[in-house]
């Protein structure tokens, strides 16, 4: 049998409610606004604020004005509130910030690794050495599918059935762990281009592509929390292995390790990005065999865009990582192979597709999200609010 709601269940949910508007907004706002984005009265709404401010979660501060009357006030984060922190590791380098609540970030420490899992403790020790008594959660994002929330998968690597919750266990603070694609479109469906989208696709393109459904701004995780490996389909036709273990997959085609290949580089292993970059630099000034790795690397990616949207029927597609860069320079190339890979019913409506406005910072902004997501509970700030 569900469990009653008592009243005390109710002000907790109407806290987090408010915490979570907050949070979410582009901007702070007053205590009348809060009032009609919760659809409470607005004594209860300055009650709410009052428990916040005194738990060290809330604060309100004088807004700027240049009139008479009595002075606006704003709801922002209390300055010795609690913090998340995000990594975002990548198969050559990681970084760290600090994050509070509304999404601000401060960049705390990074570096490269030697693409070994050793890199973690190497992670941990920087969180120790940032870490205060403000430090709630940390939010990490992995740049390889983790099945079951624990074994991660990295092919570029060699990285097969990684224990990352032994890596990830002790001498950590309470830690979430999700893929770096997915969080990414997470960043763009919440803070980013595909806010207010209810059906929409993203894609994140570094050394390969890897992606995410977003169904209203929720990132679908699958049966086994590994969905969104759109990269591993064999859209493109190519006859390829994988260091999946794969033939043909779609990644082989898109991303900077297809770039690299087509300069006689190694591709995987994590190795390649500043050649891919030099790449997409010496097509844009007109170089003409980057210039034809780089159409060849946005056809690929239009193909495969056409054949999601045809399963999947996306509102919106956004992109990230070198994706903005494809974007920029063929975006006319990926539109007409997208629309000749659509149904023919489809092209008159294709779906938008577009630079996510986040950049680079998706899968690091992701990681504060989820990490947030566990702070805006109402059994965290359950326990804050009684001081526990």
């Amino acid at each position: 049998m569900p469990q009653t709601m008592t009243s005390a269940d109710l002000r907790t949910l109407n806290q987090v409610r408010l915490l979570r508007a907050v949070h979410d907004a582009p901007a702070p706002f007053t205590r009348a606004e809060a009032a009609r984005l919760l659809g409470i009265g607005r004594n209860t709404a300055g009650a709410l604020v009052g428990e916040l401010e005194r738990a060290r979660l809330l604060h309100e501060v004088p807004a700027e004005t240049g009139g008479r009357g009595r002075p606006t006030t704003l709801l922002v984060p209390h300055p010795e509130g609690p913090l998340a922190f995000a990594v975002d590791f990548r198969e050559d380098s990681w970084t760290l910030a600090s994050v509070g609540l509304g999404g601000a970030a401060t960049e705390l420490d990074g570096g490269e690794h030697d693409r070994t899992p050793r890199v973690f403790e190497e992670i941990r020790q920087a969180v120790g050495r940032h870490a205060t008594d403000r430090l709630a959660v940390v939010g990490l994002a992995t740049s390889g599918p983790i099945r079951d929330g624990r074994r991660l998968h990295i092919s570029h690597l060699g990285w097969d059935e990684v224990d990352l919750g032994a890596l990830v266990g002790d001498g950590w603070p309470p830690t979430v762990v999700d893929n770096d694609a997915r969080l990414a479109g997470l960043a763009e469906a919440r803070r980013g281009a595909l806010r207010g989208k209810g059906t929409a696709m993203h894609f994140h393109i570094d050394f390969d592509i890897g992606g995410t459904l977003l169904l209203g701004g929720d990132a679908q995780r699958g049966g086994h929390n590994i969905a969104g490996e759109f990269g591993h389909m064999p859209l493109t036709g190519s006859d390829l292995e994988c260091m999946c273990g794969v033939r043909g997959c779609w990644s082989l085609d898109v991303g900077a390790n297809a770039l690299v290949r087509r300069f006689g580089g190694r591709p995987g292993y994590g190795e390649g990005r500043g050649l891919a970059r030099e790449i997409l630099r010496r097509a844009e000034d007109g170089d003409a065999e980057a210039a034809a790795a780089v159409d060849a690397n946005a056809a690929a990616l239009g193909r495969g865009l056409g054949a999601l949207a045809n399963a999947l029927d996306p509102e919106a597609i956004s992109l990230s990582g070198l994706g903005v860069d494809l974007i920029r320079l063929r975006r006319e190339v990926i539109e007409a192979h997208c629309a000749e890979g659509l149904m023919a019913f489809r092209r008159d409506e294709p779906p938008q597709i577009v630079a996510g406005t986040v950049g680079d910072a998706g899968p690091l902004t992701g990681a504060a999200e989820i990490a947030w997501d566990a702070i805006l509970d109402p059994g965290w700030v359950g326990d804050r609010l009684q001081g526990g």
